[in-house]
């Protein structure tokens, strides 16, 4: 690895301990920078930082240069304080659900002028958005974990990362400065991950980067005659269709040039035109034939419209052309990654408006399927919504770990009214398989390219199999794994109150009844506890999601298992033993791999 990582996030996310732990992993040194800081000035960070803040800060800075200075990779974890990170290292920020909890037991106090309360505000306020703005990846790390868990996730999400560096996919991809303040950053982070380079639109940028730099395509947004000329330095050009007669290339050396439209709906003449301006440009510079593509990226509103846009360019390009099919919107990534691996010649990826600085978003997201090599199918998550799932790590990681990188893996988000369209059109791309979540795990039953087994009432696993859906549901196997998991810490098995009548409610409740747990009460999520609240039962299941009232007036139990692993509240105290989702996910994704075929071990 020639990359050093540095860990940022709150005091009490486990910067240090989870951050030796990757260090081995990757055989690298790790160092605490508090630590080297305290050896060197013989006092404590928080005894500095009382004394003179400001001269800790540059303390910082100059020792975690020093580290860096060395010569080789390490893995460093700063303070939660540290206000800057320089350039040319991958930086995590480990956001660890009830860090504040850890904080306020085994850490001084920051702020003592301050409550608790209003010290952990401060430090939300003033520290997260420049965790935002710096950092390459967030990997979130829920409560109720254990630390190997913790341990195993981290290596897997920065493992993915590094082995992104470098790949085919993100040499093809382009970051959209989205201002002169964003130059620095931008063309800092292309090296470092060796993307493509940076985009510099006209209507954003006044004025050319220099060559050193680094590479850049130029990219004509607004009525200028001469913008490429004076843009002479760029890699490749990129003119908007519509601003195809002021595209004056005399005297330029050819290089790549991509024809993009960005029409607000999806249709025929907005393509056509897109390639007539083609047209245009050859008919004026021949020459220019050989390194012509297009790019086509229309707002996309419906699961109907990403369809006809895609056969769009598959037309094209059976006629021997070459179109990049980019779908504007967050919920259509996945169809980039997926176009990408196959079809694409480019990506762009933009700063979000929350994340002025950082590496974008798009980015972030692409880091699983940038990772090793092409994989020969896709498989995916289909729900409602489906930002928080952590599959497209899981999966991938897997993949390249057990069957060389087979399969991608892909969160695809699909709203209830859509899921016919949806499942057409993934039936069509061959997507391998499904996950099938909320709120469709009953719905996906009804459809009529799903066949199902007589008697299922709902599933969670889509297989691809002669041209048609196969639904299973292996929710089963992740309940099975959780009752073992309760049962082997000394829990026997009683009544039950199920929290949440989704579609997983089949699975858990036939799981339950196999292995002699009842009564079994069902409570409405909606309702709330009602004739249940604050009495007794042996375990408690909460299915409802991370946004519920199930911590509101439960009954005591002996157990506690949520079916989710993100957003968890605070730990039941009425319940010593507590599950979160992640032994549930795991055995349940498991089982998908069987399904699909795919080698399986024990989980992360």
């Amino acid at each position: 690895m020639k990359h050093s990582i540095i860990l940022i996030g709150h005091r009490g996310a486990g910067k240090s301990t989870l951050g030796a732990r990757l260090a081995a992993r990757h055989s690298l040194p790790f160092f605490d920078l508090d630590e080297v800081i305290e050896a060197r000035s013989g006092s404590s960070a928080a005894q500095l930082v009382a004394a003179d803040e400001a001269a800790f800060r540059a303390m910082e800075r100059e020792t975690l240069r020093d580290l860096l200075d060395a010569g080789e990779s390490r893995v460093i974890a700063v303070g939660g304080g540290m206000q800057d990170v320089p350039p040319g290292v991958v930086v995590v920020w480990i956001d660890r659900e009830g860090w504040e909890e850890i904080a306020r037991d085994s850490r001084a106090r920051l702020r003592p002028e301050m409550s608790f309360a209003e010290e952990v505000a401060w430090m939300r306020e003033t520290r997260e958005p420049r965790y935002r703005d710096t950092a390459h990846l967030r990997v979130h790390l829920e409560r109720g974990g254990n630390a190997d868990e913790a341990a195993e996730r981290l290596v897997a999400h920065v493992g993915l990362l590094l082995e992104a560096i470098g790949s085919p996919a993100l040499a093809k991809t382009w970051i959209v400065a989205a201002g002169a303040s964003q130059l620095e950053r931008c063309f800092a982070d292309a090296a470092l991950f060796g993307l493509a380079g940076v985009e510099i639109r006209s209507d954003l940028h006044a004025h050319a980067p220099s060559a050193e730099a680094g590479p850049w395509l130029a990219s004509l947004r607004t009525e200028e005659e001469g913008f490429f000329q004076r843009c002479a330095g760029a890699a490749p050009f990129d003119c908007d269709a519509s601003l195809i007669a002021l595209a004056r290339l005399d005297g330029l050396a050819p290089r790549p040039f991509i024809v993009s439209a960005h029409p607000k709906d999806v249709d025929q003449e907005y393509f056509d035109a897109m390639l007539a301006a083609g047209e245009h440009l050859l008919s004026r510079h021949p020459e220019w034939k050989p390194f012509l593509r297009y790019k086509y990226a229309p707002v996309v509103k419906s699961w109907v419209e990403l369809r006809f846009g895609h056969e769009l360019c598959r037309v094209h390009m059976r006629k021997g052309g070459r179109a990049s099919y980019l779908p504007q919107g967050r919920r259509w990534e996945w169809m980039r990654a997926f176009r990408l691996r196959a079809l694409n010649d480019l990506n762009y990826a933009s700063p979000g408006a929350e994340q002025q600085g950082a590496l974008p978003p798009a980015l972030s997201f692409f880091f699983p399927h940038a990772a090793g090599p092409a994989p020969e199918t896709f498989c995916g998550v289909i729900g409602d919504p489906v930002a928080q799932s952590v599959g497209d790590v899981w999966h991938r990681h897997l993949s390249l770990a057990l069957d060389g990188g087979r399969i991608g893996y892909a969160k695809i988000f699909v709203p209830p009214d859509e899921l016919e369209t949806a499942l057409y059109f993934l039936l069509k791309l061959e997507v391998h398989g499904l996950s099938v979540t909320a709120p469709h795990k009953r719905a996906v039953i009804q459809s009529n390219f799903v066949t199902s087994p007589s008697g299922l009432e709902s599933g969670n696993t889509l297989t691809l199999v002669d041209g048609g859906w196969i639904l299973t549901d292996t929710d089963r196997d992740g309940m099975r794994a959780s009752l073992t998991a309760i049962e082997a810490r000394g829990v026997r098995p009683g009544g039950v109150a199920v929290f949440g009548q989704g579609g997983v409610l089949d699975a858990v409740t036939a799981v339950l009844a196999e292995r002699g747990w009842g009564p079994v009460h069902a409570v409405s999520a909606r309702e709330g506890w009602g004739p249940l609240a604050h009495g007794r039962v042996t375990l408690v299941v909460n299915a409802a999601g991370p946004v519920s009232t199930a911590h509101e007036g439960p009954p005591f139990a002996d157990a506690w298992l949520d079916l989710h692993y993100r957003d968890i509240a605070a730990l039941p105290e009425h319940a010593p033993v507590y599950l979160n989702g992640w032994t549930f996910y795991t055995a349940q994704a498991l089982e998908q791999r069987a399904h699909w075929g795919f080698p399986t071990v024990a989980p992360l």
